[in-house]
């Protein structure tokens, strides 16, 4: 139960501004992964290289730098792409460019920081903050990642709100995702409100990269890639649009592959090693019966439609 609870935190945090980026910038970014890998090798070069142990400083760096980094893929591949008038599938495949190329060059920083400093950065251990609590509650034991998930999580969701809902930013956000066009026309600035949406997603998977390594036991260059699957899945039962449905299938997902895995290992004998398999099988009904993006509507759609034809 701690742990669905913990994945939910994680899952929350990195599938919304998935969920977000694509609303309002129609690109499905395969280089997300790598958001959430870079921001958690900041916190791991921040403690490796200068022996730092503050959790905010590195969400801080990771937010700013990962946040740049996102804004400069729109500007020099996205954008041009655009403009050019490609199709959101050449958009999708220059992503999975980015997302190659961004691995292995942490790949090639991680070697460059060990000739310096002899320490192993391509699988490093989990890291202990001196700002982030522990907490003790009913006889349970909640480490400082649980800790730090339940606060980001929470700071995430009251901030996109607030935001989105309450701000002339949010509200201009909301208009380029539903009517570019009209959003142009009414005086809207629409590259930088896109920009600015690169900026705030890119910045808010890192700090979840951040969390990761207070978590996780081992942080490699394929950290984000571990969790593709996962965090594609929980933004694909949200449809790519709802932030809503996005945090339902959050709790979903993260309930499937703890929960019901458990359960699935006690009675049925299923192993452990299958937990992947149930995210992936919840990935393709999705994609079968309501798939995103408005693709066909899923098969009761087709049905439908094809029955009113005749």
């Amino acid at each position: 139960m701690i742990n669905f609870v913990q994945y939910s935190f994680f899952y929350l945090i990195l599938a919304l501004p998935l969920t977000l980026s694509y609303r309002t910038t129609k690109v499905i970014n395969f280089a997300h992964a790598n958001f959430v890998t870079y921001g958690a090798y900041i916190a791991v070069f921040l403690h490796g290289i200068r022996g730092s142990n503050s959790m905010a400083l590195a969400a801080a760096l990771a937010f700013l730098i990962v946040g740049g980094i996102a804004v400069l893929n729109n500007i020099a591949v996205f954008t041009p792409l655009q403009r050019r008038g490609s199709s959101p599938a050449i958009l999708m495949i220059s992503s999975m460019g980015l997302w190659i190329a961004y691995k292995y060059v942490l790949y090639m920083l991680t070697d460059v920081a060990h000739f310096f400093t002899s320490k192993n950065f391509v699988s490093y251990g989990r890291i202990t903050y001196s700002d982030v609590p522990r907490m003790s509650m009913a006889g349970f034991d909640f480490s400082q990642a649980f800790v730090a998930g339940m606060i980001s999580s929470a700071l995430v969701l009251v901030a996109l709100y607030l935001t989105l809902e309450k701000t002339k930013v949010g509200r201009a956000m909301r208009a380029v995702a539903d009517n570019p066009t009209l959003a142009g026309i009414s005086g809207i600035p629409r590259g930088l409100i896109i920009n600015l949406t690169w900026f705030i997603c890119g910045g808010i998977v890192a700090v979840g990269g951040v969390i990761w390594t207070s978590f996780s036991g081992a942080i490699t260059p394929e950290a984000g890639d571990s969790m593709i699957l996962q965090i594609f899945t929980v933004g694909f039962i949200g449809g790519l649009v709802s932030l809503f449905r996005t945090s339902v299938g959050a709790v979903l997902i993260a309930g499937i592959e703890n929960i019901g895995i458990a359960f699935l290992n006690a009675y049925f004998s299923v192993p452990i090693s299958f937990k992947p398999f149930l995210t992936f099988a919840t990935l393709i009904t999705t994609l079968i019966l309501f798939p995103p993006l408005g693709a066909g509507g899923g098969l009761p759609y087709r049905f439908l439609r094809r029955g009113a034809r005749q």
